[in-house]
């Protein structure tokens, strides 16, 4: 069930150290930054699994190991259809410095495949070869954990909620398409663990490393009276002192929606326009799923705020050997101005292209 896609890399081995991963040790301060908020959501309550929604529990770890490289760390595990017990989990290493050690699996288990059913209720997605869990059930916005093993990735990491939230569209709740979803992050958590190398086992350090987490519930029966996005783009974005969340969706009558949250000061949001996005010429086209992604944007706010985003390489995609589930995860570099200032950061840009997404009727 893993497999790696080859292809042509970018050698970025001078970024090594360039930006410096810091934890954020401020705490999620969710008492004190969205009691005021009338939220639809309970940070903590929305944690569990809920089964009248599709279920995204997702989190990006950019990490500096024992044996002095920086790597990105992808899990995401999805309950993608309420009416059913299918599992989806997702999991890749990037080495930042050596990008040509890749690695990616994607699963997707159900009850006839032998999986456990996940219960409604505490998080608990656990099993030999995967896992996200609160580590501590009764503390469900302190520390989590996610784990994969497999033939070719394997990490063990461990995430605190250490970072003052991300309300994205600055409540958590904005119409996706014709659903309704909640989307709150954490940008910046203390990170701990290992991940494996050529089976060699490398430590993360807490110090200079950290874990953007994302959790996203979707209402599919909560129809807000447009039309069905038919793809998206979504960037994570570590700009300077700037933690960002840029949404752009297409729908399937040809709209296009675009905005980013912006959290510079704990506390406070800016939902700003998207005015200017424009995806580059140069592209990859996955030889599994037939997917076409770009590898570069241009992208302009209404704050003035200007960005060149680029992917270091160009497989990046989560896709199960079927090529029915493929999404786009791929490390970013990012250089801008703001206002008369150079600016500059990373992240990550994640793709559903429109011939992963079923026309809803």
């Amino acid at each position: 069930m893993d497999f790696l896609v080859g292809g042509l890399v970018v050698s970025v081995s001078l970024l090594s150290g360039v930006f410096g991963f810091q934890p954020e040790m401020d705490g999620l301060q969710y008492e004190q930054l969205t009691k005021p908020i009338q939220l639809t959501q309970e940070l903590g309550a929305s944690q569990g699994v809920n089964r009248k929604a599709s279920n995204s529990w997702w989190s990006s770890s950019f990490v500096h190991a024992s044996d002095d490289h920086d790597y990105l760390i992808l899990a995401h595990a999805a309950l993608p259809n309420p009416n059913t017990s299918s599992v989806l989990f997702r999991g890749s290493i990037l080495d930042i410095n050596d990008t040509t050690y890749y690695r990616q699996v994607s699963w997707i288990f159900n009850q006839s495949s032998g999986a456990a059913p996940v219960q409604e209720g505490p998080l608990k997605i656990d099993s030999k070869n995967y896992g996200f869990v609160s580590v501590d059930p009764a503390r469900p916005l302190g520390a989590m954990r996610t784990w994969c093993v497999s033939e070719s990735v394997e990490f063990n990491v461990t995430f605190a909620l250490s970072t003052p939230v991300i309300l994205n569209g600055g409540v958590g709740t904005f119409p996706f398409g014709n659903e309704e979803t909640l989307e709150w992050s954490m940008p910046a958590g203390s990170t701990n663990g290992h991940l494996v190398r050529n089976g060699k086992s490398i430590d993360i350090d807490n110090a200079r490393s950290l874990t953007w987490y994302d959790r996203q519930l979707m209402w599919p029966l909560a129809p807000m009276g447009g039309s069905a996005k038919a793809s998206w783009t979504w960037f994570e974005l570590h700009v300077e002192k700037r933690k960002m969340s840029v949404w752009i969706w297409d729908t399937f009558d040809h709209q296009r929606f675009q905005f980013a949250t912006i959290r510079e000061t704990p506390g406070i949001h800016q939902v700003v326009a998207v005015t200017g996005f424009t995806p580059s010429r140069r592209e990859w086209t996955s030889p599994i799923s037939k997917s076409t992604y770009p590898l570069d944007w241009d992208l302009s706010l209404a704050d003035g705020t200007t960005l060149k985003i680029s992917s270091v390489r160009d497989d990046q995609e989560l896709c199960n050997p079927e090529g029915t589930l493929a999404t786009y995860e791929g490390y970013v570099t990012v250089t801008g101005r703001r206002g008369k200032d150079p600016i500059s950061g990373y992240g990550l840009v994640e793709i559903v292209p429109a011939n992963m997404i079923k026309r809803q009727d």
